[in-house]
């Protein structure tokens, strides 16, 4: 709320100037800067263009313009712009990791994947590896407690912090040493999962020198990246080579195309073995990559909606950077296959008429009726948790597609059509819904997956037993069998340490026979 606050602050100063510099490029590009943090895209879009107007070559302009236009769905559009960005400023990471991000997430080529984040790594991660000071003299005894290191600015009301909380509740202390370094703004989530950890640091302020130079004084062993090429990433401090062993997990899927980032923590739904020549990082396998945590506050609805509404009511609960115009003419079949069917929408936008106006369009050229069409808001979690109350089924995105919202969508209840894919991170969903056994239709095409949809809201039995036995299921289920879970990442860092007194990597799963490792290191000694 407060930082809402100084945007708009920020944007009655900013309007001030206009009407004093109304041909002031740099202005119009700080107006679009903050409504891309306020993610109110059409007025983002609407400076931005303003801005490369009176300055056709303003890289900055371009970098956020092309993020505006990957958010609402123009990922061609954006890919182009980025590159353009790119070829106007060579020497500015931002824009290179951008355009990584952006070109991964928009293209379902591995090759091309690795191709644009080793673009970024190559000019801007790997020179700063291949300068960094030696790494102290340390204890490098095979069973010694390993120090671990978790660096993110997502401890807060977050996805990663759903996948975090059981993990950093069940520890092994006598196994590991677990230390925090947080860059972003703390709320109520931030003091959970503090209360929960022995050595906690808030870093935003320091600068990447001094974090590095923090986390080897601290003496940590394992030093595990929770965001990737997200807000708030620390990735310069990786490349600095903070920690002998760094690892990424959960905060982004996609590789980050850096020398100085050993591994990544998988699982064979996400990345099998054979995915490897895909990724800088070496593919570190579990048998399932992540834990889940529910929302405390998560009211159950038994009753499918359709039964007291007397017809049948679909939800898309990802952001709207997940929304391609294929999707929407997907969606559009169903609508127009079911003609008593509603669909609710909801996007990225925290107010309603930036919702609106980003997505009704969208929908009409879709071929929607705008009558059985909803556009939903940003929700706060507490009603976002509520939707199950509303919806029937939930109709997830390709091919990006759902992650957290996937899973808070089966604690609702909710049955879910997804698309699979060749590549596990453009279908989560599928390779979630896959693993658990339960919770929805797993299509191969776009015909499938109409089918599937209509089918499920023809079934409602089907939905009520699902909303039923969901929660159950979920809780006997790998995913939140949380000492298991813990002990096989703790397991997976004590091969890494292993690997790292050897010289290798040699040890990529979880499956490894650690006691025998362990009983040759000890004789080695």
């Amino acid at each position: 709320m407060v930082e809402q606050m100084q945007f708009i602050q920020a944007l009655g100063a900013l309007s001030q100037l206009v009407v004093q510099e109304p041909r002031n490029a740099h202005v119009w590009l700080h107006i679009g800067f903050v409504y891309v943090r306020m993610a109110i895209w059409h007025k983002a879009v609407d400076a931005l263009q303003a801005a490369l107007e009176m300055e056709p070559r303003m890289p900055d302009a371009q970098r956020l313009l092309a993020l505006a236009l990957f958010s609402t769905g123009q990922r061609e559009q954006a890919c182009d712009l980025i590159d353009e960005a790119c070829r106007h400023k060579k020497n500015d990471g931002q824009h290179w990791m951008m355009r990584a991000y952006i070109h991964s997430h928009t293209s379902s080529d591995s090759a091309r994947s690795l191709q644009v984040a080793a673009d970024w790594g190559r000019r801007f991660s790997d020179p700063l590896t291949r300068k960094s000071a030696p790494l102290p003299v340390r204890d490098r005894s095979p069973r010694k407690r390993l120090k671990v290191g978790y660096v993110t600015a997502d401890f807060r009301e977050h996805s990663v912090a759903f996948f975090m909380r059981p993990v950093l509740a069940h520890h092994d202390p006598e196994n590991v040493e677990i230390h925090v370094y947080s860059s972003g703004k703390p709320d109520w989530v931030t003091a959970q999962l503090r209360a929960l950890v022995p050595h906690w640091r808030e870093v935003a302020d320091l600068t990447e020198v001094q974090l590095v130079d923090q986390i080897r004084a601290d003496g940590i062993d394992i030093l595990v990246d929770l965001s990737g090429f997200t807000l708030g990433h620390r990735m310069e401090v990786f490349a600095r080579r903070a920690a002998p062993v760094q690892v990424t997990w959960l905060g982004y899927m996609h590789t980050l195309g850096m020398k100085a980032m050993d591994y990544r923590l998988v699982d064979a739904g996400i990345a099998p073995p054979s995915h490897a020549p895909y990724y800088s990082e070496a593919l570190f396998q579990l048998s399932c990559m992540a834990s889940y945590a529910p929302p405390d506050y998560s009211p159950l609805c038994e009753e499918p909606p359709m039964l007291r509404n007397g017809y049948p009511t679909l939800i898309s609960l990802n952001s709207s950077s997940k929304i391609t115009d294929q999707m929407l003419s997907i969606w559009a079949r169903i609508l127009n296959e079911r003609q008593d069917a509603r669909l609710i929408i909801m996007v990225k936008e925290q107010e309603p008429e930036a919702a609106q106006i980003h997505m009704l369009p969208r929908v009409q050229n879709a071929g929607m009726p705008l009558d059985r069409v909803s556009v939903l808001h940003q929700q706060p979690l507490d009603r976002f948790m509520e939707l199950g109350h509303i919806a029937d089924v939930a109709l997830d995105t390709s091919p990006v597609s759902g992650g957290t919202t996937t899973l808070h969508a089966l604690w609702m209840g909710l049955t879910i059509v997804a698309l699979d894919a060749e590549r596990g991170v453009d279908a989560s969903t599928a390779r979630t819904l896959v693993g658990l056994g339960f919770g929805g239709e797993v299509t191969n095409n776009e015909q499938e997956y109409v089918q599937a949809a209509l089918q499920l809201m023809n079934d409602p039995e089907r939905l009520r037993q699902q909303r039923l036995t969901a929660r159950a299921s979920m809780e006997a289920s790998v995913l939140m069998n949380y000492p298991e879970r813990t002990a096989e990442l703790e397991k997976a860092f004590r091969l890494m340490w292993l690997n790292w007194l050897n010289g290798d990597r040699r040890n990529l799963s979880a499956a490894v026979d650690l006691d025998a490792l362990l009983a040759e290191a000890d004789a080695v000694a």
